[in-house]
């Protein structure tokens, strides 16, 4: 009986031994979509120029971006920051003339809102550098989403200013990673 209890606990032994598992890995994957759009470009029309001018919004800009690498954001102004008066009665501008020039001073992008990643410097004062400035939030660890930004700039009245239309025109040029989109 011994030797009967000695083969069970060997038979017993070697079937716990010989039994196996198998173990195997599935990995789900999904990913986001790229995003990198101005959400919105609005410019304001009708400003009285013929009174000086404190930090008065031009326009507003919404980006959107979830690339972590960010984006830049780039204004091209067509005059140089500069408003420009129409010819009367036609769509000409005049390139010279002390009343027919505006210049803009103290420009400005200025975060409108709460929407920036987590790790952007919101934008301040402008420079323009032959026209243009652009503002490079450099990398963000969540995304930008629906971020307005105000364009500001200040002027002074003159009044040697021609009566008439007077405009600045500006272009939009947001930039990631993965393309531009213009506006």
């Amino acid at each position: 009986m011994k030797n009967l209890t000695k083969v069970f606990a060997i038979a017993i032994a070697m079937f716990g031994f010989a039994t196996s598992s198998f173990a195997q890995t599935a990995t789900t994957t999904g990913s986001v979509g790229a995003i990198n759009e101005i959400n919105l470009f609005e410019p304001v029309t009708g400003l009285t120029l013929d009174a000086d001018g404190v930090a008065v919004t031009l326009a507003t800009i919404t980006v959107s971006n979830n690339y972590e690498s960010a984006f830049e954001l780039t204004l091209a102004f067509t005059n140089s920051g500069v408003f420009k008066r129409y010819e009367a009665g036609s769509d000409t501008k005049l390139e010279a003339g002390n009343g027919a020039l505006i210049p803009m001073t103290d420009l400005t992008l200025v975060a409108n809102g709460v929407g920036f990643g987590d790790g952007i410097t919101a934008p301040a004062l402008i420079t323009l550098d032959e026209g243009a400035f652009t503002y490079d939030a450099v990398s963000q660890t969540t995304a930008t989403v629906s971020q307005a930004m105000d364009i500001k700039c200040s002027w002074l009245a003159d009044e040697d200013d021609l009566q008439g239309l007077y405009s600045e025109t500006i272009t939009a040029t947001l930039t990631s990673t993965d393309g531009d989109y213009v506006e």
